[in-house]
């Protein structure tokens, strides 16, 4: 294809540089996203590890948040990830939010890079990229740091299992390889799954349509993905570990999994993605999240899309259609199954998939699967665009388009000022998501018409004309949806020995997402910024070191979450255990703590233990009648019940300290006792006792005890994980054999 008649290659990589600038410049001014799970969870964690690197110690662990906490563990903490090392040495909260906009750059890219393989024209190839790094799937996502930073490497891994199909290189292997590393250590677990399967889902159905079929090929791009996964060790066995512990091990609830349903009616955001209004502006209609509702993939990517389909259609039996024509067919099925499974509860499909086949019920928010929606629509205008022609049926189309559009123009700017009133302003709302759509389309429509023929002069300027526009229609879209502020999120020395407060679910939620973060106005998360800042909310509290028995992690033990249902669900018995959890305080309404009559010791002796084969048995003696944490401790495991004797003194635990994965004790007993320590029980804590090894026990459903003779004692508790060496020593070999596996392939270059 002639250069001078067409779009030069780094143009369309220039305009999505530009447009993220005008979009996101704000960043470079020194401000961070603010809006929701960047505070509430990504920058506090991040700043936490920070600080215990700096210690020279492994953020393996989290004493604040939930009673102690798995920090590495915890998936999204993402700590593994390539691309968030940056924030070790740069500014955190800047660092992490400018990352984050990179990722739509490296997605673009990856989209450039999939088209040409397959087979676009430039301008197929720029409508395909833009659409899918500004696409609103991830815009209105992108302050979800770890969803955007899996979702945007799909682009990359169809490419590369594409690559092993078509050629069947050990360098496509060691760049699938690479690329499933990258989407495993990203920290999204349900982004990375539907990543995985569409790419696996592609890679079969381009092999089966070789003849005659390679059967070398399955295996190198299973070969491919368990290199990565290999690569990825540490940070999934670790994982593993958790997921397996916590309250997701068995799957989530039916109503948690239905969570973030797709509504049909917001099809509409397709056409028009303001048109039940905007966040950023409160303008937004009716219920429900827009970061979760939001496809919108530019007016011309849709038009494309739709022309694909009908190319295909009309070509479908036709020999001399363009070979990339051929996958148009798959990627109309996974856009339509996609947006079926996208429904939810709002269809008998999910339901049924979530109770019949593996993996449904893992996750929340079916809307996610619109991942494959925003794709295969990506590809699909990218294809569309392919085959755009200055033919006659063409310009009558176009024609025909922009009559419609003007209409729209027309009416949405007559609207404004019928529907006067407060009344009206709903109308409004969505007169004004048609009004710029219309002129998008009225625009686009002009362009059309004025098409020069593929490959003559001026086809160039044209191109780049239709993706400038592409590019203004997606930088309004993306207006208001990621606030941003200049905002301190730097993070102060505690003491995790301090008493633990404690938020009610409840209140909790109306907090976060009433007072501070809206979902209907984002504003408000700038307004407030200073006020959220010391809520003392989940996990804000790591960046003051202030202890707090709730955790906002996705994945937590699941006997410290059953702990805080017993708490809430019994509000006689909360103040016991409240009181055995080593909490002083309880957040009110107004998310003001108040204090505790009574404050318990974080460690303490008890003279007799009751041993429980089941947790509800533990949950019942814990809720039973006269049970005083200080004369007995309910354990897990076999054994015999004894009770405790009020009269007796058992000593005193003289000093506790808290170092990065460790705790130290002084005890002081006077008798043979069991030492409880309301700290959070998990897998890779170990104990020593005057420095020979003990067993901890599993104490009060969630917490840790150990058993003690008579005398003083230095006891030393250390969280040293058993899944640190294999997986390191997994990792490791995995990125010697990725490494050899390029090297060898660099050989083979250069000895042809």
């Amino acid at each position: 294809m002639n250069v001078r008649h067409d779009l030069r290659s780094g143009a369309v990589l220039i305009i999505l540089v530009l447009l993220m600038i005008a979009v996101y410049h704000r960043l470079l001014l020194g401000e961070v996203f603010i809006w929701g799970l960047p505070p509430l969870q990504f920058y506090p964690w991040r700043a936490f590890a920070l600080d215990t690197l700096a210690t020279g110690n492994l953020p393996l662990w989290n004493p604040y948040n939930g009673a102690g906490a798995p920090l590495f563990a915890n998936y999204q903490s993402a700590l593994l990830y390539p691309p968030s090392w940056f924030s070790f040495a740069l500014p955190l909260a800047q660092t992490m939010s400018i990352t984050a906009v990179l990722h739509l750059f490296l997605g673009g890219w990856g989209m450039w890079t999939l088209t040409r393989l397959l087979g676009y024209s430039a301008l197929g190839r720029g409508v395909s990229t833009l659409a899918f790094a500004m696409t609103s799937y991830l815009v209105a996502r992108l302050g979800t740091f770890p969803m955007i930073s899996a979702a945007v490497w799909l682009p990359w891994l169809l490419w590369a299992a594409l690559s092993i199909v078509r050629f069947a290189r050990a360098r496509d292997v060691g760049r699938l390889a690479f690329f499933s590393a990258l989407l495993l250590l990203a920290g999204h677990a349900q982004t990375a799954w539907y990543a995985l399967l569409l790419t696996g889902l592609f890679a079969l159905w381009s092999w089966l349509r070789i003849r005659p079929l390679n059967w070398l090929i399955p295996a190198m791009l299973l070969s491919g993905v368990l290199l990565g996964a290999g690569i990825a060790a540490l940070q999934l066995m670790a994982t593993g570990e958790l997921l397996l512990l916590s309250q997701r091990a068995s799957g989530v609830d039916f109503d948690f999994a239905m969570n973030f349903s797709y509504v049909p009616l917001r099809t509409l955001n397709l056409i028009s993605p303001n048109i039940f209004g905007n966040p950023g502006d409160a303008s937004i209609l009716g219920t429900g999240a827009f970061f979760e509702d939001a496809v919108y993939i530019g007016l011309i990517p849709l038009v494309g899309a739709i022309a694909a389909v009908l190319q295909w259609l009309r070509t479908r039996r036709s020999s001399e259609r363009p070979a990339f024509m051929s996958d148009v067919s798959f990627w109309m099925v996974i856009v339509v199954i996609a947006f079926a499974f996208a429904l939810g509860r709002n269809t008998p499909l999910f339901p049924f998939l979530y109770n019949n086949i593996p993996t449904f019920d893992l996750f929340q928010a079916p809307v996610r699967w619109h991942l494959w929606t925003v794709t295969g629509l990506c590809l699909l205008a990218g294809a569309g665009v392919s085959t755009w022609a200055n033919t006659r049926k063409d310009r009558a189309w176009a024609g025909r388009l922009t009559v419609v559009c003007i209409a729209g123009l027309l009416i949405g700017a007559l609207g404004q000022s019928f529907f006067a009133g407060e009344s009206g302003e709903p109308v409004r709302v969505m007169l004004r998501g048609v009004l710029f759509t219309s002129i998008i389309g009225t625009v686009a429509g002009l362009l059309a018409l004025r098409m020069p023929t593929p490959g003559t002069p001026g086809y160039g300027r044209w191109g780049l004309a239709v993706l400038v526009l592409l590019a203004v229609d997606l930088g309004w879209a993306a207006q208001g949806l990621n606030v941003t502020t200049r905002a301190a999120i730097d993070a102060q020395a505690g003491d995790a020995s301090a008493p633990r407060a404690y938020w009610s679910p409840d209140v909790q939620d109306r907090v976060q997402f009433e007072e501070y973060f809206l979902f209907d106005d984002y504003r408000v998360a700038v307004e407030r910024w200073a006020e959220a800042r010391q809520s003392q909310l989940p996990n804000l509290n790591l960046l003051d070191g202030r202890p707090l028995l709730n955790n906002f992690d996705p994945l937590r033990p699941g006997y410290a979450v059953q702990y805080a249902a017993l708490i809430e669900d019994n509000p006689a018995e909360a103040p016991a255990l409240l009181n055995a959890a080593h909490v002083d305080a309880i957040f009110d309404d107004d998310g003001v703590a108040q204090p505790l009559a009574a404050v318990s010791e974080r460690a303490w002796l008890v003279e007799t233990a009751c041993w429980h084969n089941r947790d509800f048995e533990v949950s019942a003696a814990l809720l039973g009648a006269g049970w005083d944490r200080q004369l007995q401790v309910q354990l897990s495991g076999e054994g015999t019940c004894a009770q405790g004797d009020a009269a007796r003194s058992l000593g005193v635990v003289t000093s506790i300290e808290y170092h990065p994965n460790e705790v130290e004790l002084r005890v002081s007993a006077e008798q043979d006792a069991w030492l409880v320590v309301a700290d959070t029980y998990y897998p890779g804590w170990r104990a020593e006792v005057n420095g020979a090894p003990t067993t901890i026990q599993r104490a009060n459903l969630a917490f840790r005890a150990l058993q003690l003779e008579a005398g003083d004692h230095s006891v030393r508790m250390v969280y040293e994980p058993g899944w640190v060496v294999p997986g390191a020593v997994i990792s490791g070999l995995s990125l010697f054999a990725l490494l050899i596996l390029f090297r060898i392939q660099d050989a083979r270059r250069n000895t042809t």
